[in-house]
């Protein structure tokens, strides 16, 4: 839970200017939420206005292919999801049964909180890493269990094709392996460009991307419609996206460490 008391003594000692939480209107941009939305909830409970947009849609594919690999399990140590939509794609590609197996492994990782409880509550499949919050710190964490275990073979990686090669590239580097298999394609939802137009006559502080993909669906509709770019602090959830940002000549305010509506608060309160 975020700490509001400790919070304003870290503002009061560090002389922060403090933000009028009555103004404050948060844009996030994002994949739709299976359920409530713990960020929307968990700002509006410290009054900022929300809005959230859904900028990033989703088609499955490849998922005859991901079950064989499945049913594969002796020739993988474990097996990686770094998005919610990647365990959506391989609870739809197999019986859930065949996770009793893969529950069994020593080496199964979530990338994120959010992930890592949709991981065990669609295919009861118990993972480490959820503190991680990004690739390049999983990363990290798989590169010591596999020198602390002298694992050798590759793990299952189900992912998207927008993917970035943070992960792979890194465990490449320790001679880990990495099985992709790209199981969903990201593409702009409907009904985006509508809803970046109507918030040219609306006064957002705040837009929050979620994604990289999120920043280049919606970034071509905030240039049409001529959003003030000058009066919108841009946040980035993780490093990818606020390299994202940057590469689109776009100033970011603040980067979460995490996935978490914890520590998008942080930023909000302490920049």
């Amino acid at each position: 839970m975020f700490n509001f008391r400790k919070l304003k003594t870290i503002r009061s000692l560090f002389q922060i200017k403090s933000i009028d939480l009555r103004m404050s209107k948060v844009v996030l941009f994002k994949s739709e939420s299976d359920g409530p939305d713990k960020f929307v909830e968990e700002l509006q409970k410290h009054n900022f206005t929300v809005q959230s947009i859904t900028s990033i849609d989703f088609c499955f594919k490849n998922l005859e292919l991901l079950s064989d690999k499945l049913n594969k399990f002796d020739d993988y140590e474990g097996i990686v999801f770094t998005s919610p939509r990647s365990i959506i794609a391989t609870q739809k590609s197999t019986d859930n049964k065949i996770f009793e197996k893969w529950n069994d492994k020593e080496f199964n990782y979530t990338v994120g909180e959010s992930t890592g409880k949709l991981a065990a509550d669609l295919l009861n499949l118990s993972t480490k890493g959820q503190d991680a919050g990004n690739a390049l710190k999983l990363s990290s964490i798989i590169v010591n269990d596999f020198t602390a275990q002298s694992a050798t073979r590759p793990l299952l990686f189900p992912c998207g094709n927008l993917k970035q090669d943070i992960l792979g590239k890194n465990l490449s580097e320790h001679s880990i392996k990495l099985d992709a298999v790209e199981v969903y394609d990201t593409i702009p939802h409907p009904n985006l460009e509508e809803r970046v137009r109507r918030l040219k006559d609306e006064d957002s502080q705040f837009f929050v991307f979620f994604s990289p993909s999120s920043i280049k669906f919606s970034l071509p509709f905030i240039n049409k419609h001529q959003l003030d770019l000058a009066c919108i602090n841009f946040i980035a959830i993780g490093p990818s996206t606020k390299k994202c940002l940057i590469d689109n000549n776009l100033t970011c305010y603040g980067m979460c460490e995490k996935p978490s509506p914890e520590s998008l608060l942080n930023v909000l309160f302490l920049q």
